[in-house]
Parts: structure tokens; sequence; C-alpha cells
């Protein structure tokens, strides 16, 4: 059984005294059940300052960070992070040192530095599939964030191609990551039809809105397969954005440039005809909204894409009007998206 060093300081008047790391660190880490976090940071720091190269030492630079986070100095601890990282990479807390430095480094939308990281994770031979996965979907949200959607789109096929060679050999700690990961390819293919333009002339027009229409079926799929991962959180965002995607097509179609040769009269007509002939856009957002709405509520779920998807339907019932159902109810609705069922929450990496 290998331990960790008591050192024995002596002093001017020639006593010794017994210095156990173990003491200060079991009374920070009752500092921080106690929610006591800057107390807590202050005993850890201080082990990590005195036992810089044993297993306290390690684990208190770790707990600092994640003291400073609870405080609210998310870059202070992606300093700690990143120190214990960078100065011990092989011991077994640099693993989770990286994961919380990448987490931090996301909340603080520092996407750059979270690709570095994530990059740099990915490299390990001691990886998990969980931690893979969980890796691959970071890097992927990175690389999208910063609108580098093919590098995006290709880390992200990488991890759908990694799972499926080894789903049948390990389980995932959760589908948190794999969720997110198709939920990013999505919004891949998402922006990538905000960016098609619509131009004239006639010719021009009928295949900027054919190339646009591929692209919202694209995106469509892959919400959809973000759904069937079965991650309720993810597939509330999946189903909102499917919503989202019909009225974006709606509104890009109805701005679309009017033919010049249209007079002063006629335009508004056009206009008018437009806006009739795409209710049915409108029809399959209030759908899909209200079907998410539904799922969370199934499965008990409040979070900010359901709630976002509430305000929609509002909207789009009020751009519906009088053409809605007086149940409130809209005619001809798709087929309700497949249904997931509430799967356990991410898992939080930050143990004392």
């Amino acid at each position: 059984m290998q331990m960790d060093p008591i050192t024995l300081v002596a002093g001017r008047d020639g006593k010794v005294t017994i210095s156990d790391p173990a003491e200060p660190f079991a009374a920070a880490a009752a500092a921080y059940q106690a929610d006591r976090y800057a107390d807590a940071l202050a005993l850890f720091d201080r082990v990590a300052t005195e036992n810089p190269a044993n297993q306290h030492g390690r684990s208190s630079l770790y707990n600092a960070g994640l003291c400073l986070e609870q405080l609210g100095r998310k870059q202070e601890a992606t300093q700690r992070y990143r120190k214990l990282a960078d100065e011990n990479p092989d011991a077994p807390e640099a693993l989770d040192a990286l994961y919380r430095l990448g987490s931090t480094l996301v909340a603080l939308k520092d996407w750059p530095a979270s690709e570095e990281v994530h990059q740099r994770i990915l490299k390990r031979k001691d990886l998990t599939l969980s931690d893979r996965v969980e890796a691959y979907a970071r890097l992927g949200e990175a690389q999208f964030q910063q609108r580098r959607l093919e590098g995006a789109e290709r880390t992200l096929h990488l991890l759908r191609e990694l799972y499926r060679a080894h789903e049948q050999d390990e389980r995932l700690d959760t589908d948190y990551f794999l969720a997110m990961g198709q939920f990013f390819l999505a919004e891949v293919s998402h922006e990538e039809f905000r960016l098609l333009p619509i131009r004239l002339p006639q010719k021009q027009l009928e295949v900027d809105l054919e190339a646009k229409a591929r692209m919202v079926l694209l995106a469509q799929q892959r919400y959809i397969d973000t759904i069937r991962v079965k991650h309720v959180e993810w597939a509330t965002a999946a189903g909102f954005r499917i919503g989202s995607l019909y009225r974006e097509l709606y509104d890009d179609i109805v701005g679309a440039p009017i033919p010049p040769s249209l007079n002063k009269e006629e335009k508004p007509i056009y206009v008018d005809t437009v806006r009739k002939k795409l209710r049915t856009l409108l029809v399959k957002a209030v759908a899909f909204h209200e079907n998410n709405v539904l799922m969370a509520e199934r499965n008990g779920e409040k979070n900010d894409w359901v709630g976002k998807s509430t305000a929609q339907l509002e909207e789009l019932r009020r751009l519906l009007d009088p053409s809605f159902a007086k149940d409130g109810k809209p005619v001809d609705l798709p087929p309700e998206p497949p249904r997931p069922v509430a799967p356990p929450r991410e898992p939080n990496r930050a143990t004392l």
C-alpha cells in the first residue's frame, strides 16, 4: 500500500510538529459539502501548495477548481484544471481535469480553447467509449460555434461511426453526449439552410428554392435522429428546431425577391397569394411545436426549449387565425415524432 507522506516540521524552538495533508483535506471537503466554498478553497489551495506531488495535492488542485466554479470564478477555475493536467499528465486526476476544463470553457463560450482541449483529450489512449463520445460531441460543438461547418460535420460523423462500431461492446454512461452530437450535426444542416440564398430571375429562384427544400429535409431528418436517441432534453431541443425550420422556410419564401415585372398594384396580390400557398408550412410548424410541448409534458421536462416552443406556438396561431380551428388544434397534423423517455441527466465528473 502506497500512502501520501507525512511531513515533520521543525520549529525555531526545537519542537517538531507533524503535517498530515489528510486533515486539512478532510476539513476542506466538509466545508465544500456545507456550501462554504471560500473556506474550502483556502484549505484546498493550502494542501495543493504544500503537497504538489502527492494524491492529496492533486485532488486538492482539482477541488479548488470546483470551489472557484461554485463561486462564479470560472476563469480562475480553468487555471487550476489546466495546471493539474499539464503538470501531472499521467496522473489519474488528469483526465477528469481535462474534461472539467473543457466544460468550464464551454460555459465561458471560449470555443477556440474548448476545441484545443477536446482535441488534446482525443489523443489519449486511456479513454472509454463514453469518454470519446463526450470529447467528439464537445469538439463538434466548438467547431460549429466558430462556424467551421465542414469541420464540425466531419467530427460529428466520426462520433456516429465510433458509436456504431462499438455500441455492442461497451455501454455508454449516458446518452446525453450521443444526443448532443446528433443535435449539432442537425444544426450544421440547419445553418447551411440559412446560408442558402434566394435569387432572381425566375429560373434561379426555382433552383434556390429547391436547394432550400432539400436542406430542410436533411436537417429535419437529423433532428428526428436526435429525438430517436431518447434523451428528453436534446429531444425537446430537436423538436423546437424542426418547428423553427418550417417557420424559417415560410419567412424566406415570403421575403424572397418579387419579380420586377409586377406593377405596384400587382405586388401586394402576389405576396398575399404566396402567403396563402405557404400556409401549410405554418401548420406543420404548429404541429411540431405542439408535439414537442406534449412530449415534454409526458416526460415532466421543463427547459428553455419547451418555453421557446410554447412562445412560437402563440405567435404561429396568431398568424394562422382565422384558419385555425375553434378548439385551437391545427388541421392536417403530420405524424407525431418518436416519443423519447426520460433518461439520466448529464453525469457530473466533479467528485471530492
